[in-house]
């Protein structure tokens, strides 16, 4: 049951980021508590859950398939009216209220729960470090910005086409590098490039992109991943060994933003992911209450 972007509101009291177990398990107890809150996913939720042939630990259940735990999991949140929007969070600015930011809106939340799971793959070398120099997650976004310049694309899926289809109206030259197979729907104006990023250059701002055998003068490098690293989504997020560092509470060290499931670090079980769901948006209720006495 997804929700349609138009009935975004331009508040709420929570927001969920992630809508695999720990974010399900965080919107149920947000829900039965009636608290105002959005459960923000992606079209298809827990795709990790959904490839595992069988689930030994799942209390109650044994030796359940992933994906008929999945097809339960989704089912109760339907059961209990809990839409899935399908926004993809790019930025979240400080708050409290934090600002969610994304491809073509943005709403406030009085306090926030990270559930995005784990992310995919290292940042590249020089990509933090020119993070708002050039190295941008929102090609759209941005795209104004780079008008009549040259720009690179990374992309870990196809969504990734329709950015740099947009890019190819602003930008001089549009160079594309797919970490997937299957391109579709590319402007033929755009250059497709099969080699891996080695490093991303500039001294003040982004200048090149080192492509091992081949180096592309860009001014913009925009890196289109299924999920954002946590530490680039809010600026100040403390980490610890590539994981979001929380207390038993699931509290970061940022008031009102909480995480919860894999990417809280080890260990990566379902049950644990859920038990955090939970427990996240307990807390994050306690916060909200305190906030208004």
């Amino acid at each position: 049951m997804s929700e349609d972007l138009n009935m975004l509101k331009d508040h709420y009291e929570l927001a969920i980021i992630g809508c695999g177990p720990a974010g399900m398990s965080a919107a149920l107890n947000a829900k039965i508590r009636n608290r105002d809150f959005v459960l923000l996913g992606s079209e298809f939720c827990s795709p990790k859950l959904s490839k595992a042939p069988q689930v030994d630990n799942w209390l109650g259940f044994p030796e359940i398939g992933g994906e008929e735990l999945r097809q339960r999991f989704l089912d109760h949140v339907k059961q209990k009216e809990i839409p899935i929007t399908q926004f993809k969070v790019t930025n979240i600015y400080p708050g409290p209220p934090y600002t969610l930011i994304g491809k073509d809106q943005s709403f406030e939340a009085d306090t926030v729960i990270i559930a995005t799971g784990v992310t995919t793959g290292k940042l590249f070398p020089g990509e933090a470090e020119l993070l708002g120099k050039g190295v941008g997650y929102c090609a759209t976004c941005d795209g104004p910005l780079y008008k009549n310049k040259q720009v690179a694309i990374i992309s870990y899926n196809q969504e990734g086409e329709e950015e740099a289809n947009y890019m190819a109206d602003i930008c001089s030259k549009v160079y594309y590098i797919p970490y997937y197979s299957g391109i579709s729907k590319l402007d033929p104006r755009i250059e497709v490039k099969k080699g891996r990023v080695q490093k991303i250059l500039g001294v003040q701002m982004v200048e090149q992109l080192d492509l091992g055998e081949e180096q592309l003068s860009v001014a913009g490098v925009f890196i289109l991943r299924d999920t954002l690293p946590a530490e680039q989504l809010v600026s100040g997020l403390e980490m610890e060994e590539s994981s979001i560092k929380v207390n038993h509470k699931l509290e970061t060290n940022l008031p009102g933003l909480f995480a919860a499931g894999d990417c809280t670090g080890q260990p990566y079980q379902l049950i644990k992911a859920a038990g955090e769901g939970g427990t996240a948006a307990l807390q994050a209720v306690k916060y909200l209450d305190n906030l208004k006495s």
